[in-house]
């Protein structure tokens, strides 16, 4: 029996939007949340997607965020600016930041705006996308609760803190860079309720001891990719986004997310978004070509054995979404029943688990 159901995305979109509605966000807000959900799991990150939703909506509804934030920018100088978020989610202020970067990419070649007193923004890779549609190039990166153990520790001390970037290519999919800085914990929830194991070098247990036993791991702490090498990258956002924002460090902030409660907590994190216009570096329609080359190069590489062909960071994604904004969105049962259950909660008829396959 499927444990999954085709839906059309736009549907779930909807539905989810008036979920946070019913919370309090504004509407345009509350759509611009729920397309960022469903834009995660139509690109296969079902860990940063629409299962998240029931936590910041119970977030919302326990007076722990503001579901109707003051957007802010406390500090404006040149090509750069500072928004405090007003404990509001990192999908709103991220989004509008990012639009500021843009701005002022146009006007002085480069945008760089940093963010505070945020929370979850989810997937990282959708504000750098955001700069491809003025042609641009975008980078996006936060902080969040401590599940991370530093290099050379045995206690969780920092965030996964995510590396997105985003460069526009002449023909789609541009090249999107957007990956964590560790093994993926919702993935270990996963595996933990199928009864698998987790590779070797994502987590330690509550020892500090390597495991490949997701239960274990629920317990202990994430490991940082390629060991030094990923801490270090972590250090460097922990720079932009805690001390350089003017946010709170990892550290510092409530573990409460850590490794999953049914609820999202105030973070008081920060982030990072630039924006860098082509063509105050080159000519757009050179830079294109080049992009377009080192493409084709790259595609035309020998794959290794057991590889089809290479695919550029970004591309099995985009070919997911395209797929399933074409055939439906398969999403989890137990995702929609949640979804009905924190709808009951906000007084609202949910229907999600009862939405309409459209399997074949």
């Amino acid at each position: 029996m499927s444990t999954h159901i085709i839906v059309d995305h736009r549907d779930l979109a909807a539905g989810v939007a008036g979920l946070f509605a019913k919370a309090g966000v504004p509407g345009s807000q509350a759509e611009g949340i729920a397309e960022i959900l469903v834009e995660s799991d139509l690109r296969g990150i079902e860990s940063h997607g629409v299962n998240f939703a029931p936590r910041y909506l119970r977030g919302f509804r326990r007076g722990l965020l503001n579901p109707r934030p003051k957007l802010t920018f406390v500090r404006e100088r040149g090509a750069t600016a500072v928004l405090d978020a007003d404990n509001g989610l990192g999908f709103v202020s991220a989004r509008h930041a990012m639009n500021r970067a843009m701005a002022l990419a146009s006007e002085h070649g480069v945008g760089a705006v940093t963010v505070r007193n945020s929370n979850h923004f989810g997937m990282a890779g959708f504000y750098a996308m955001q700069a491809l549609d003025e042609g641009m190039i975008g980078h996006a990166t936060t902080d969040g609760p401590p599940h991370t153990v530093i290099w050379g520790g045995r206690d969780p001390v920092v965030c996964n803190n995510p590396i997105a970037w985003a460069f526009p290519t002449p023909t789609p999919p541009p090249i999107v860079v957007d990956t964590a800085l560790t093994g993926v914990k919702e993935k270990i929830r996963l595996a933990a309720a199928r009864g698998e194991t987790i590779p070797a070098g994502w987590a330690v247990g509550p020892d500090g001891v390597p495991t490949t036993d997701p239960t274990v791991a629920l317990e202990g702490a994430l490991l940082p990719i390629g060991g030094h090498k990923g801490s270090a990258l972590i250090c460097a956002n922990e720079m932009l986004c805690g001390a350089l924002a003017g946010a709170l460090f990892s550290v510092e902030i409530s573990p409460a997310l850590v490794m999953g409660a049914d609820h999202h907590d105030r973070w008081g994190c920060g982030h990072f978004l630039m924006a860098l216009d082509v063509s105050a570096f080159e000519d757009p329609a050179a830079f294109l070509g080049r992009a377009g080359d080192f493409c084709a190069r790259m595609r035309a590489a020998n794959p290794a054995r057991g590889v089809d062909r290479v695919y550029l960071p970004g591309e099995l994604e985009w070919l997911t979404a395209q797929q399933r904004r074409a055939h439906g969105l398969p999403v989890a049962k137990a995702t929609l029943e949640a979804l009905d259950a924190v709808a009951a909660e906000l007084g609202v008829s949910g229907g999600f688990a009862s939405l309409e396959s459209i399997a074949g």
